[in-house]
């Protein structure tokens, strides 16, 4: 019998954590359990990670490139006629991706005791932040914003907090609830927006 390559048995690995993580809060997984469920020895999992919250991290890294593409995706050009038309799309392409991605909602909506997802979790805030930015900046021409905070950054970490109250009470993200995101995203970026931005002055 051929040995399993690393690459094959990572790939078991995250599988199995990603299974067990889309069914149950990540704070109740063990290394013990994701061997289990890899139908692998516990100590080939340690191998790799010393700790369950290092496995969780790695697949949040997955997760973060996920946002990227919600955000690539996410913009419908002829649709956009006020700023306010990219919060929408932005918050609604992500309560999409949340419903359709339980291990993106268990870890990062739900409670747990990991400091460096939370800490990996606002570094990609701040990042998404910027990409957002130049997603304003390709359609309008925008005032001079804080130089101190990014607001977009800002508006998508209040976003997720909306989604994570819900979704800690019921178990998922209400439409009512998705609505209330987007009306208190759009009244805080709008204290920094004015009601109407010019276009953004498109260069050949």
């Amino acid at each position: 019998m051929r040995k399993e390559s690393t690459e094959k048995r990572l790939e078991r690995i995250h599988s199995a954590a990603i299974s067990l993580a889309s069914q149950r809060e990540v704070n109740s997984i063990s290394i013990y359990d994701v061997a289990k469920e890899a139908a692998i020895a516990a100590s080939t999992v340690y191998h790799h990670y010393p700790n369950i919250e290092s496995l969780i991290c790695e697949l949040m890294n997955k997760v973060f490139d996920d946002f990227e593409r919600v955000l690539d995706d996410a913009i419908v050009a002829e649709n956009v006629h006020h700023w306010s038309d990219i919060n929408r799309m932005i918050e609604q392409s992500f309560v999409d991706y949340y419903r359709l991605a339980p291990l993106a909602q268990h870890t990062l909506l739900g409670q747990h005791t990991y400091s460096s997802v939370r800490q990996a979790d606002a570094q990609n805030d701040l990042l998404l932040g910027k990409k957002v930015e130049n997603i304003y900046r390709q359609y309008f021409t925008l005032p001079e914003l804080p130089s101190d905070v990014n607001i977009f950054a800002i508006a998508l970490q209040v976003a997720d907090k909306v989604y994570s109250m819900n979704y800690r009470e019921n178990g998922e993200i209400a439409p009512e609830m998705a609505r209330e995101a987007i009306v208190i995203t759009e009244a805080y970026l709008g204290t920094y927006l004015p009601k109407q931005l010019p276009k953004a002055v498109l260069i050949n």
